[in-house]
């Protein structure tokens, strides 16, 4: 199953293991190796928590709210919000309809189309062999695959996967995660595999 993008819990309970670390390195004595272990660890995870944010939120103002939380007790702000369901396959027919396929936690999948669901598969369609230009029928109606994200971000993607020794382009992570590309480690889905299919 697709790993979705850090969630509000997931933040939070960050939060939580800091402060609980916070706690135990201000009741260690002032010298002494558990304290110095304490306060590595503590910036272990304040680095762990900068690069989710970093990857992750894009909005500064939200950034400086959940610092701002871990930090200082602040209340925690209402985003991320809930991530959309992972995209396995998006498809547009002749007549301008869009059919989204989305991954469920259960590994079934939910078709919409328009927006609105209109079948649920026990199962999973197996997309993973699919050469660019795949089409899914569902009623007569045949929809060709599409890809939403911006030219930058997929050309990104395609010289990190040229060279994966280097860093991931987190810059682009939110548009290749939404539109199924990649999951949230960077790791390459079916679906990326074929919008750089024309790219290789």
């Amino acid at each position: 199953m697709t790993k979705p993008p850090v969630s509000q819990r997931e933040l939070e309970a960050h939060v939580a293991d800091y402060h609980h670390l916070q706690e135990e390195h201000r009741r260690a004595g002032p010298e002494g190796s558990v304290r110095r272990h304490l306060h590595d660890r503590l910036l272990e995870l304040e680095e762990e928590f900068e690069r989710l944010l970093a990857e992750w939120i894009e909005d500064e103002h939200v950034r400086t709210e959940w610092r701002e939380h871990l930090h200082h007790g602040a209340p925690a702000p209402s985003e991320p919000r809930a991530a959309r369901a992972p995209l396995v396959f998006k498809g547009r027919s002749r007549a301008g309809s869009v059919c989204e396929i989305r991954e469920r936690p259960d590994e079934d999948l939910d078709v919409l189309v328009d927006g609105a669901l209109v079948e649920r598969i026990a199962g999973a369609l197996d997309f993973a062999d699919g050469a660019p230009g795949l089409i899914f029928r569902r009623d007569h109606v045949e929809f060709r695959e599409v890809f939403d994200v911006p030219g930058p971000a997929l050309a990104a993607l395609q010289a990190f996967v040229g060279d994966p020794a280097g860093e991931p382009p987190w810059e682009h992570a939110g548009a290749l995660l939404a539109d199924g590309l990649v999951d949230r480690d960077f790791a390459l889905m079916s679906r990326g595999r074929r919008a750089l299919g024309p790219l290789r």
